[in-house]
């Protein structure tokens, strides 16, 4: 007999509740979500050098990089990314005190983000120990910076 006796009297076993004759419900299973397409809702916004720049805000760039935006703000503010160079201007509340305006990124910004992650290779992992990569951190605000000088100068 090839079969184990043991293995034959439990293999129903995850089928049902525990002292039960009632079958367990299967789990739903989770689609992978991969290339969400980030790039849906641009914002055409002028620059004050006249320059029209695709903009995206916090949300399309955690799309890019398949995190949560509460991900990247905490990177933010842990200095592991660097804060964003444009921004929507400050605006009263109903009671009278500040709320910040938008992150905004550009294309340019956004798909360089997604290049240093995927070079890093931690686009597609769970968590990053930012031990291991803070060369990424540097690099990020390097390309950054390069770019917003292509993006304001005249």
């Amino acid at each position: 007999m090839t079969d184990d006796f043991i293995d034959n009297m439990f293999a129903d076993l995850d089928d049902f509740y525990p002292g039960s004759k009632r079958k367990r419900k299967e789990a739903p299973k989770k689609e992978e979500v991969t290339n969400i397409a980030w790039d849906l809702n641009p914002t055409k916004r002028t620059l004050p050098n006249g320059k029209d720049v695709e903009m995206f805000t916090i949300g399309a760039l955690a799309n890019a990089l398949n995190r949560p935006i509460i991900t990247l703000r905490k990177w933010i503010k842990e200095g592991h990314l660097p804060s964003s160079p444009y921004r929507l201007p400050t605006t009263k509340n109903r009671y009278g005190g500040d709320h910040q305006g938008k992150r905004l990124y550009s294309r340019a910004m956004v798909e360089a983000a997604i290049e240093l992650f995927a070079h890093a290779g931690v686009l597609t992992t769970k968590r990053i120990d930012w031990s291991k990569h803070k060369g990424l951190s540097n690099d990020l605000l390097s390309t950054w910076n390069k770019i917003r000088e292509n993006e304001t100068t005249i």
